[in-house]
């Protein structure tokens, strides 16, 4: 199984290299070899499946490490590989759903003159998730996690001669660098404690075993815990370093797929479970997670309700989702927050793609745009219905697998405070309501359509990830998704009971009949342009505004001030001082040089005679 797992994180890496070298020019060879090795990830993963047995695992996991640098008495950093549930359940994600999204992307950027490069960009993320998902220790988790953000804003600003498109990848690039300050400073905050409670690593099982008995108070693990999970928050986008999400559909729409709903926004997930035994010891950290979480979830619902843009729409609910995920772990449900995880992972790929596959049948991503092309439903048959399964799905209606993990965070929610079980209830009718919205004008809408214009049903390659992913958003409910994880000690048992799972179905129920009553036959936005509502949510709460602000009259007046004090100060006075001192002593000392002896007699003699006296003197 280690010799499994090391094949899985080193052949997209292999794959990037022989791509970059000999095959830009080749897209259909490129996109093939990236398809195919990662689906070989995929089939190499099913053999770990058969061969693990999850209660042993979970308690014993297996690793394989290397000895990378020996810091002398203060432990070592190793490169390796951890093996248990957790990572299992990731491998399946990332290279399951990966793999169809790669053969989703041969059809969909078949005319892309760049798709060599696509290609490239898209096996060295797998490389850089995957090194995440199997790594041992937190210092490999964070030379990941920055490649990771690397290849994101590589594929994110891929059509760069866009300038929204280039703009976007910046954005996302520097909102996570912003993150990934903190989460580098709560390294190193660790590696201090490390040093000093003679603990020796930071590999996670050394970590797990030895830090709670460490002596480490309260307040810096909790200290420890939230610089580390704001790394998750950018990752993960949460509020409020959420910004960059919704700009990053500038990238080709498979990209989004991967990025935004099975992978990159999962690793802050994924980081929070591997991580959870520090968490958990600091509750005041996890209910300042829960909190973030909620809050995030119920701010993105409204963000959504005004969108135009299909694929913001669906950005918006990423971002929610990742609150719910977020909410769950901060109130110690590690495995309710995973098992949505990996649901979400299946039906926002397949509204994703689903879009995707919209998006070419259309040619436009507006929702208005896209109503007026008459019978949708009869001519994306397959597009259309796939899509709706998606989006029953996520509104958490049974038997889909939304429901499923939808009622596990909502039953964890009952054990914290009753304000936040509230709001996550909310989210549920909001999100039944944004989705009735675009399914009620894309697919169902009264209004006049122009009859000369007629979607196009996708191909094969579009339409097989589909079919597979309807299939799991399905079925995924009913996966073993608990047994791969164990037993969580610190995860309390929640029964929501019948009376909460009525609730919550009646709220997406009432919210998609409500949009479709409201929608059905609207001629444009229900809301007014300069209504306050709407002002507030166009602008996503001033979030935007005030961080172009905080850089334009903040950062840019730091940076003057600094230029003003290098210029005027340092370089004044401290480097040319130091020249004009020497200067000036040199040019004092060179006016002795006249070249007249009878000067230098005479400085001589008055010489002679200052020595002699102060020789009489002593």
């Amino acid at each position: 199984m280690l010799t499994l797992a090391w094949t899985i994180l080193w052949i997209p890496f292999i794959a990037a290299v022989l791509i970059t070298l000999f095959l830009l020019n080749k897209p259909r060879a490129a996109g093939w070899l990236a398809t195919g090795v990662l689906f070989a990830g995929f089939i190499c993963t099913l053999r770990i499946l058969s061969h693990a047995q999850f209660e042993s695992l979970n308690h014993s996991p297996l690793e394989s490490s290397i000895v990378w640098l020996s810091l002398g008495g203060h432990g070592v950093i190793e490169f390796g590989i951890l093996l248990n549930g957790l990572s299992i359940l990731m491998l399946l994600i990332v290279t399951g759903i990966g793999s169809l999204i790669f053969l989703y992307s041969i059809s969909y950027m078949k005319e892309d003159k760049s798709a060599g490069r696509y290609f490239a960009c898209l096996s060295l993320f797998a490389f850089s998730m995957l090194g995440i998902v199997l790594a041992n220790n937190l210092v490999q988790v964070f030379i990941f996690w920055e490649l990771v953000g690397l290849s994101s804003y590589l594929l994110i600003g891929f059509w760069y001669e866009k300038d929204s498109a280039a703009m976007a990848g910046k954005k996302a690039f520097l909102t996570n660098r912003v993150g990934d300050i903190g989460m580098m400073i709560g390294i190193l905050l660790l590696f201090h404690q490390i040093a000093t409670n003679h603990i020796g690593s930071v590999n996670f099982l050394t970590l797990e075993g030895r830090l709670p008995h460490a002596g480490i108070s309260e307040g810096m693990l909790a200290a420890i815990s939230l610089l580390i999970f704001c790394g998750v928050m950018g990752k993960s986008a949460q509020v409020p370093l959420h910004v960059w999400l919704p700009d990053a559909m500038e990238g080709p729409t498979p990209v989004s797929a991967l990025m935004h709903a099975a992978t990159m926004v999962a690793a802050g997930v994924f980081l929070l479970a591997r991580l959870y035994f520090l968490f958990a010891a600091s509750p005041s950290a996890l209910h300042i997670i829960a909190w973030i979480g909620v809050v995030t979830a119920f701010l993105a619902g409204t963000m959504a309700l005004v969108q135009n843009d299909i694929k913001k729409i669906l950005a918006y609910s990423t971002l929610s989702q990742l609150g719910y995920m977020v909410m769950a772990i901060g109130l110690a449900d590690r495995n309710a927050g995973m098992f949505h995880l990996t649901t979400h992972a299946f039906f926002k790929a397949l509204l994703f793609l689903a879009a995707g596959s919209l998006i070419h049948g259309m040619h436009t991503q507006d929702i208005w745009e896209m109503r007026r092309f008459p019978k949708t439903l009869k001519h994306m048959l397959v597009t259309s219905f796939t899509f709706l399964m998606g989006t029953l799905a996520l509104m958490g209606i049974p038997p889909f697998s939304g429901y499923f993990s939808k009622e596990e965070i909502l039953s964890a929610a009952t054990h914290g405070p009753k304000l936040l079980l509230i709001i996550a209830l909310s989210v549920v009718f909001l999100t039944a309501f944004y989705m009735g919205r675009l399914c009620t004008i894309v697919f169902f809408s009264q209004t006049a359509k122009e009859e000369h214009h007629h979607a196009h049903e996708s191909d094969g390659f579009i339409l097989f990830p589909l079919a597979v992913l309807a299939v799991f958003s399905i079925a995924g409910g009913y996966l073993p998704i608990k047994e791969i994880l164990g037993h969580s000690a610190h995860a309390a048992a929640h029964h929501g009971g019948n009376l909460l799972a009525i609730i919550s179905v009646s709220l997406g129920l009432i919210g998609f009949g409500t949009a479709f009553l409201v929608f059905r036959k609207a001629q444009g936005p229900v809301l007014g342009e300069n209504s306050f509502p709407s002002i507030v949510l166009d602008h996503k709460y001033f979030f935007d505004e005030l961080y172009d602000d905080l850089i334009r009259y903040g950062q840019e007046s730091i940076a003057t001030f600094s230029d003003a004090f290098e210029r005027h100060v340092v370089v004044q006075f401290a480097s040319n001082g130091t020249a004009s001192a020497a200067r000036s002593l040199g040019q004092l000392l060179s006016r002795l040089q006249t070249g007249v002896v009878q000067f230098y007699a005479l400085v001589f003699a008055v010489g002679v005679t200052v020595l002699v006296f102060l020789l009489m003197l002593r």
